[in-house]
């Protein structure tokens, strides 16, 4: 389960072995075969085989899609291209979000085309104008990038947060992963890695050690609501495509430990424990699933074991791949994704709500643009209330490669902290009559909100939703106290839950 990324590309001399490029790429490492084959268009520009495996390349990594176009083109123009040169332009075209000129290559491809490889084609299709319909009505989202602390010029994805949004753990293939060793593919081993917030800023993200990581592959894909039981993905050499589960005590994952056989019978990728532990949502491929990846469910015997697993049927999966399924804290709504439903291209993220009583599912509903991208949007982790999200995607004004976002849903409302305020004064005289005044300093269009704490206790309690804010306390006969505080927005336990004001003489 590797994805693409940037990485530190390799120098090359003046003079490149044609067979040396070919070998990277036969690899699929394309971040050395990037400058091995632009160096032999240099002495070469008209070659099409260079173009087309140049333009290969770059629309399967993550350095910029949108490069591979002109290479992909000049490629399509040579006497005899090679055959699938007008579906990769078209996939080129649509990563660029040009979806009427990608569905011109598709259709110009497709007719010689016929069985499976044709309904492949029309499907790209499909996507295309869906992504046309997607992008005219966008969901009213913003990202937030998680900083340089977190993000990397290196691939940082499959980000997990607790329903509570105290902490974040995620995938990365950085240079300082344990054992530091660059894969067939060109690219560091996966590790998964923790952070914290500290006011409303993710602090430096710590290797979560020896007792999750090794010097070989894993990927967190799957986080309980309570923050204590990861899913993990494990990529080694005596075990390839299963699921692992690592318990988090006091703040530290355990020794990861595989699931049972009715979980990893066969390849497995990812998946999600419902709050009360009971049942766990995996994607799998499987003998008698309905396409490439499914997703199943099994629940828990008294044993503590995982029971035979049962496919959560067409209503969900298709003939195509799905992953990911990710279930949210209220127990019953699911996020998964998909190549198969009516998405944009690629993976998109759907929702879909279960009937527990009667074992059914609701039509999944596209999670929609720029949610969803024309790209691979695999992996969504959603606080409570579902006000916001966790996300890995390729956006401009990143850091590099995937970088982790934070996603907040402006149409639902921000969550409110109660503040309680108690005022004195420096002789501790009774019954003062006090004014408080609170600004919003963030948001220059906000009413001012005034208090009146009852004179003998001095008590009056605000509902602040998180911002900047400036508060004025005044009282006949004593000079204005002013402070400047905020109201955070990430993670628990953060804001005070009282603040005391003493009106001088």
């Amino acid at each position: 389960m590797l994805i693409n990324g940037l990485n530190a590309q390799p120098k090359t001399s003046k003079i490149i072995d044609p067979a040396d490029a070919k070998e990277h790429f036969n690899h699929n490492n394309f971040l050395f075969a990037i400058p091995a084959y632009k160096q032999l268009l240099k002495q070469e520009p008209n070659n099409p085989d260079y173009n087309y495996k140049l333009g290969i390349c770059y629309l399967y990594t993550n350095i910029n899609k949108a490069s591979s176009i002109p290479y992909l083109e000049a490629a399509s123009k040579a006497p005899k291209p090679e055959k699938q040169v007008l579906y990769h332009l078209g996939l080129a075209y649509q990563y660029a979000s040009r979806f009427d000129d990608a569905i011109k290559a598709y259709n110009t491809y497709k007719t010689a085309l016929k069985g499976e490889e044709l309904e492949q084609v029309i499907h790209q299709i499909e996507t295309c104008e869906n992504g046309k319909e997607y992008v005219k009505h966008p969901v009213n989202v913003t990202f937030q990038n998680l900083g340089k602390e977190i993000n990397s010029e290196f691939p940082d994805y499959y980000p997990f947060v607790p329903a509570n949004e105290s902490f974040v753990v995620f995938t990365t293939r950085r240079k300082d992963n344990i054992g530091g060793q660059v894969e067939v593919d060109g690219y560091y081993s996966s590790d998964i890695y923790m952070s914290v917030p500290v006011n409303d800023i993710w602090t430096k993200p710590l290797n979560m050690g020896a007792t999750v990581n090794t010097r070989y592959d894993e990927q967190a894909v799957g986080l309980t609501p309570d923050g204590q039981t990861m899913l993990m993905y494990i990529d080694h050499i005596d075990s390839l495509g299963n699921i692992y589960s690592s318990m988090n005590k006091a703040g530290k994952f355990q020794r990861m430990r595989k699931l049972n056989s009715n979980v990893n019978s066969d390849f497995e990728t990812a998946g999600s424990i419902t709050p009360d532990g009971n049942i766990i949502f995996f994607a799998s491929k499987r003998e008698g699933g309905l396409g490439e990846t499914d997703i199943y469910m099994s629940r828990k015997l008294p044993n503590g074991l995982w029971a035979k697993a049962q496919n959560l049927g067409n209503t969900i999966n298709t003939k195509y791949k799905e992953d990911f399924p990710q279930i949210a804290p209220d127990g019953k709504t699911l996020y998964f994704s998909s190549q198969g439903h009516a998405g944009m291209g690629d993976y998109d993220l759907f929702q879909s709500t279960w009937n527990e009583e009667e074992n059914t599912w609701t039509n999944p509903k596209n999670l929609g643009y720029p949610i969803n991208s024309v790209g691979d949007d695999r992996c969504i982790s959603f606080t409570e209330n579902n006000r916001v999200a966790y996300i890995s995607a390729v956006r401009d004004g990143g850091y590099g490669d995937l970088d982790l976002y934070r996603v907040k849903f402006e149409d639902m409302e921000d969550r409110t902290t109660v503040l309680q305020g108690y005022v004195s004064t420096v002789d501790s005289a009774k019954n003062v009559t006090t004014f408080v005044t609170v600004k919003d300093l963030k948001n220059k269009d906000a009413f001012e909100l005034t208090y009146n704490p009852n004179p003998n206790t001095g008590k009056f309690i605000m509902a602040l939703t998180p911002s900047k804010y400036e508060i004025t306390v005044e009282a006949d006969g004593y000079k204005p106290f002013k402070d400047v505080f905020f109201i955070f927005d990430i993670g628990v336990g953060q804001n005070e839950s009282k603040k005391f004001f003493t009106l001088q003489k």
